[in-house]
């Protein structure tokens, strides 16, 4: 049986997708070198029993590398990002019935889902300070503040570095110095950020950082790694001190918070085959931030009032979620209704709005050529012009 990639050649537009599409080289390199051939694809040569200190291939030293990129001191992979915030949470938690401290975690309300979820796992509450509201959706120092002063002192406070709705950079670095004033460990999600824009959590004074590879760090999914400084990592990757009681077993170097032992397959190894990659990028920041900024500007023209821009502007982010009544007025008169949008650019080779919604959509151009560009620009030209035809 085989099985086609039906999108392979076109243009993706997808903002989950754009960061984290694997350089050519790295896509020939995982089938001309033979990753693709086993599950475990760097377990060969283990002799720790644990993936993060494989030295064949240097899987030890490219987490050293991944920590001192991203501003830390260890850092160790997880399976995508939620199991990279789950680490942090159950630390916390830990903490948190150690020094008799609230266990609540205060995050900002843009934050992803798996976030709460984490905190959920693990028997933390979470609260929110509000944001703006409409049009822009940003969350304030003072927000935060306040809530967490309504709290006493919370067990954790997290920040979504850009967050997943609307794209919008948060305050982080005067949140890392509230927190420090207030001596209460930050943790910062980069999922949308670390891998496409400079980070480093010692300018954000963050206790951990959590970031996405499949979504910023050009690699195959699920991969996500955690980092942290040299003190919370006594904690957050404390080996496993249990011991079976029939048997005596003991497994002395597995990190029960990362599951024992984390992937060891193909998405590591991408990873590291982008790693220079992505390094040399991140250089590109405020180029892309012009790409994007302009582009914005563009579509708007297109729509003629009718196509806005939601969240902060200028934009710092690539991440780029629009009101489009334009299109929603089409979907109105148009056979597929809100379906219409998606199945139009798919005409046009670009793939990546969600299928089904007109009135908001959510896209990213980052990483893509001017031709590529051009293109999008003009698939949505064509596409408006329908409302004065039907």
């Amino acid at each position: 049986m085989q099985f086609v990639n039906r999108y392979r050649d076109y243009v993706v537009i997808n903002p989950l997708m754009r960061g984290g599409i694997l350089p050519g080289e790295v896509q020939e390199q995982l089938c001309k070198e033979g990753w693709l051939e086993v599950g475990y694809a760097v377990c060969h040569d283990c002799i720790e029993g644990r993936s993060s200190l494989i030295t064949k291939p240097p899987v030890r030293k490219f987490l050293k590398q991944v920590a001192q990129f991203f501003g830390g001191d260890e850092a160790e992979h997880t399976f995508g990002c939620r199991a990279a915030q789950y680490v942090v949470m159950k630390t916390i938690a830990e903490y948190a019935k150690e020094e008799k401290l609230e266990p609540v975690v205060v995050t900002d309300p843009n934050s992803h889902y798996s976030t709460n979820i984490a905190a959920e796992m693990v028997g933390l509450r979470v609260v929110e300070p509000p944001h703006t509201g409409y049009p822009e959706y940003r969350v304030t120092v003072e927000a935060y503040r306040e809530k967490i002063e309504e709290v006493g002192k919370p067990a954790l406070v997290v920040a979504t570095h850009a967050d997943p709705y609307f794209g919008n950079l948060e305050p982080v670095e005067e949140l890392g110095k509230l927190c420090e004033e207030l001596e209460v460990p930050f943790m910062v999600n980069a999922a949308y950020t670390a891998g496409v824009a400079p980070v480093n959590m010692k300018r954000m004074r963050a206790d951990f950082l959590t970031v996405s590879a499949h979504k910023s760090m050009a690699s195959l999914a699920p991969l996500g790694f955690v980092v942290t400084t040299y003190e919370w990592s006594r904690r957050a990757f404390a080996a496993s001190k249990s011991q079976a009681e029939w048997t005596g077993r003991v497994f002395g170097k597995k990190i029960p918070n990362v599951f024992g032992c984390s992937v060891g397959g193909v998405p590591l190894i991408s990873a590291m085959l982008s790693f220079d990659y992505v390094k040399a990028r991140v250089k590109r920041w405020e180029d892309e931030l012009k790409k994007t900024n302009d582009f914005v500007e563009r579509l708007e023209d297109i729509g003629e009032g009718d196509i806005m821009l939601l969240g902060e502007r200028p934009k710092r982010h690539h991440l780029l979620h629009f009101e489009t009544p334009l299109f929603w007025e089409i979907s109105k008169k148009h056979k597929r209704k809100g379906f219409f949008l998606a199945e139009e650019m798919l005409k046009r080779r670009i793939v990546g709005l969600h299928k089904g919604l007109s009135k908001h959509i959510k896209l990213s151009v980052y990483g893509l050529g001017e031709e590529e560009i051009e293109r999008v620009l003009a698939a949505f030209e064509e596409i408006a012009s329908l409302r004065d035809k039907l």
